[in-house]
């Protein structure tokens, strides 16, 4: 009888474990569908996770007055995050248009960037094809005529627009419903003492640190900067005026994850290169420059310091690893790089700070 337990014992032992293969073979199987799956979306979903965590305490705030769960998901997202992705989209599109302006840039490969899927072949893109279309609009103003531009137009947009709300949603369940989330996470997944739930509550804790500190910086920063750079266009004097402000804005908001030099290397190189013109002009335009340092070297720089950075920025990374995952996102991902190649950073250096030194042998 003793031989008889032991071989079933042996027996559901050997099928338990082979079970568990299965079931990790399969799980594996999952992951693969749902990559090929939505792979095309995952700009669009790193962008929704971004979301969620920019809005997230900004609901929690709101559920500590008594607001509801999804109401409060409801309002963030309408009163922060919509005007937040109209003013960035905005903003997006005139930064392209700055860096046409710069090179010469090639109008079909622009189109291709701004409108994926877009039907290039439809629209006029040279000046001769634009000469045609304009001619052909005003001999025969028709909607056939217009028909092949709207087309292209109306079908990215369609798609595009679908792709937003789908993000918009996706925050919003994020957001509404994450301590359900979290606790079934506790009780179906892992424990609460277990070492994934500790590198994960890591990973969660560095990407409200990115995403709703660094990120949210230096959009806050290069809008303003541009804002304040088009204003001094205005009262600048004739030829002296700052060149591709938008582009300047940026940049001003993305050299700020350098530490101590990296606005200051800006404003110099700028005020130098306003300096040698007004030398060239006119001497007398040399306040310009001057006025320039005073709004951005002093003024502006000291509320970045003092109230911006200490309220958005987080302290947990080191400020040249977020700036290598944003120079590198965007270049390595594409748009969406600049919310992905944060999240990649997040999540490899705190696998190396929190689980590897308990998985290296002693």
């Amino acid at each position: 009888m003793y031989l008889n337990l032991m071989r079933w014992s042996v027996s559901s032992n050997g099928e338990g474990l082979a079970g568990t293969v299965g079931w990790w073979l399969f799980a594996l199987a999952l992951v693969l569908v749902l990559v090929v799956a939505l792979h095309t979306y995952l700009g669009w979903i790193v962008l929704g996770l971004f979301l969620y965590y920019v809005v997230r305490p900004v609901a929690r705030r709101l559920q500590q007055q008594g607001v509801s769960p999804g109401l409060s998901a409801l309002l963030s997202l309408g009163l922060i995050m919509l005007p937040f992705i109209a003013v960035l989209g905005v903003f997006i599109v005139l930064l392209l248009a700055e860096l046409a302006a710069i090179e010469a840039t090639d109008v079909e490969g622009l189109l291709e960037r701004l409108f994926p899927g877009l039907a290039i072949d439809t629209l006029p893109t040279s000046e001769t094809e634009l000469y045609a279309f304009v001619e052909a609009l005003r001999s025969d103003p028709t909607l056939a005529t217009l028909a092949p531009l709207v087309s292209g137009f109306v079908g990215t947009f369609t798609v595009q627009a679908f792709n937003a709300l789908i993000t918009i949603i996706f925050a919003f369940f994020l957001v509404r419903d994450e301590r359900k989330i979290a606790s079934w996470f506790r009780s179906t997944i892992v424990e609460r003492e277990s070492n994934v739930y500790d590198y994960l509550k890591a990973v969660d804790q560095g990407l409200a640190s990115v995403y709703f500190g660094y990120t949210l910086t230096i959009i806050v920063i290069s809008t303003v900067a541009v804002i304040i750079y088009n204003a001094l266009n205005l009262i600048a004097p004739p030829g002296l005026a700052i060149p591709h402000a938008i582009l300047l804005g940026f940049v001003t908001g993305l050299i700020s994850v350098i530490p101590l030099l990296g606005r200051s290397l800006l404003y110099g190189a700028i005020v130098l290169y306003l300096t040698v013109v007004a030398y060239q002009t006119n001497i007398r335009y040399i306040w310009f420059p001057i006025v320039f340092y005073v709004v951005m070297g002093i003024i502006f720089d000291n509320v970045i310091r003092t109230y911006v950075r200490p309220f958005l920025s987080g302290r947990l990374f080191h400020t040249g690893l977020v700036m290598f995952a944003y120079l590198l996102g965007p270049a390595i991902f594409g748009w969406y790089g600049i919310f992905l190649g944060p999240l990649i950073m997040v999540v490899t250096i705190q696998f190396l700070r929190v689980q590897l030194p308990k998985i290296l042998p002693d």
